[in-house]
Formats: C-alpha cells, structure tokens, sequence
C-alpha cells in the first residue's frame, strides 16, 4: 500500500481536522462538537489512509458492549466508510475493510454494520451477508393525560444529568447495549428527550401526530413499558419500539423495513438477531 495507515489518534488535531473535512464533504456533518464535548472515547476508532497529511479513505470500528437475553456479547459496528472522490477506484475501502476484519474477526462475537443501496454489492466480498431485523408495534387506547414533559437538552445542566443517568442505567430491553457516546451525538442532532417523573425515567421518542416512536428509555430501575407509553397521553394511537421489548406479549411483530438501509452481518452469532425476532436500538446505529 502506497498510503500511510494511521488509526485511533483522535489527540491529533491535523489528522482529526482533515477526518472530519472528509465527513463533512461525504456524509454533510461532522464529528467536531461531539469530540469538543467529551463524547469521542475509546470505542470509537477509525482507521484511515493518509497521502500528504490528509485522509484519503476511511473506516470506522465502533466497540460495542451487548447484553443478549442476560448474556453478554462483543461486537463491533463498522461506520464512517467514505474514500475521497480524487481517490476512488484504487481498492482503498477494500483494504481497510480486509485490515479491519483481519484485526477483530477472532476478538468479536460479531461484526455487522448498516449500508444503503449503492453498496450492498460491495460487502458481500468480505463474507458479511444480509440480515432481517424484526419491530415490535402495538395499537393504543388511552385515557390517560399527558405525564411526560420534554426536556430542554440545549441547556447543559439538564444534558450532563441526562447523560449521566445515561452511563447508570438499568437494563429495559431484551437486546441493549452500552451506547452513551452514541446517544451524545443523537442528543448533539437533536433528538427529543422526554422525563416521566413518577418513574425518574427519561424517554427518547418522537412523536408525531397520533404516532409514538421510543427508541430507547433510560432509568436507574426496572419501569413498566406500559407506563410510560400510557403518560403519553390519549392523543397516541399507534406504539413503534426502537428496540426489543422484555415483554412482547400484545405487539404485533413487523420485518424491519428501511429505505436505503440494509443491515450486514459477518459471524454465526449475529444470526441470533434474525431467529429470535431481533432489532439493533435504533440509537445504537452508528
């Protein structure tokens, strides 16, 4: 390889400052707000090809901690996958992709990442192979008045209480993960973010119209689904879930459908997610 290989140096301003140029030119935004606020950690890394200090192609390995039914598990999420348009069609991605694989293909349970469209011809050369993902929904009739009330995450000392529940919760899903970093930058793009005070429990959910979408909850102790889907209000008619409920019971369970998104799997422990009826948090997507 012609190029340099440089990785997880997110302390090196020169090397961060083209990183986030080539982002910006590829995807529209940038990681710069999220690393000046602390949330860039260890477990995200990339590993980029440099020509003249400036990175040229890149991929991402986000760590990610699971707990499967109890069990805990050890995947990486891959992301950030971008090659400058002066620089394509030289086998840039293909060589970090092979790079990567090599490097945590026997450290993992499982590395998956989520494409769109113009690539899903591309992963399959490196073994990954198309998954279903599966979410749960379930039709509301509420009496209940509206218990919830959104918080002002603008506002730094409501963020910093928020994200430090965030790094003590308890576990309210079937399939869940460790995303505090994630969820920053969700946060970062303005992610609503609502409190049930009689549950001290925080809800990232959009709602729109009679449509209630929960990607994930966070508190310090078990909560009833129920609940807090109820303290929403009686305007909400229909329930999505952005994750794998405990309980089941009363939802209708519904293939994954996304336009431009197909997720990819690589390792026999990640199709666990299509048997039993999975879906990756819809905040842990990377």
């Amino acid at each position: 390889m012609q190029y340099k290989l440089v990785e997880n140096y997110k302390d090196d301003e020169k090397l961060v400052k083209s990183f986030n140029e080539l982002t910006e030119k590829t995807f529209g935004f940038n990681f710069i707000e999220w690393q000046n606020n602390g949330f860039w950690t260890e477990k995200y890394i990339p590993y980029s090809l440099v020509n003249n200090n400036q990175i040229i192609a890149n991929v991402s390995v986000n760590l990610m901690d699971f707990m499967l039914d109890g069990v805990k598990k050890h995947y990486i999420q891959l992301g950030t996958v971008m090659t400058d348009e002066n620089y394509r069609r030289q086998g840039l991605c293909r060589y970090l992709m092979e790079h990567v694989i090599k490097e945590y293909q026997h450290k993992v349970d499982g590395i998956y990442l989520f494409g769109n469209d113009s690539v899903i011809h591309f992963y399959p050369k490196f073994c990954f192979v198309e998954s279903k993902e599966y979410q749960y929904i379930k039709s509301i009739c509420s009496t209940s008045s509206q218990e919830v009330e959104q918080i002002d995450m603008s506002i730094q000392s409501n963020r910093d209480c928020f994200l430090n529940i965030v790094k003590n919760s308890t576990i309210n899903e079937r399939f869940t993960t460790d995303n505090w970093g994630l969820i920053a930058f969700y946060l970062l793009f303005g992610q609503p973010v609502y409190y049930l005070a009689k549950e001290e429990a925080y809800i990232l959910a959009n709602v729109e119209k009679e449509k209630l979408f929960i990607h994930q909850i966070v508190t310090k102790h078990e909560v009833n689904l129920e609940s807090i889907i109820h303290a929403f209000g009686s305007e909400i008619q229909e329930v999505r879930l952005g994750f794998t409920p405990v309980k089941s019971s009363g939802y209708e369970v519904k293939e994954v459908e996304e336009d431009d998104c197909t997720l990819f799997i690589l390792g026999k422990d990640l199709k666990e997610i299509e048997k039993k009826k999975l879906m990756f948090p819809t905040l842990s997507h990377a």
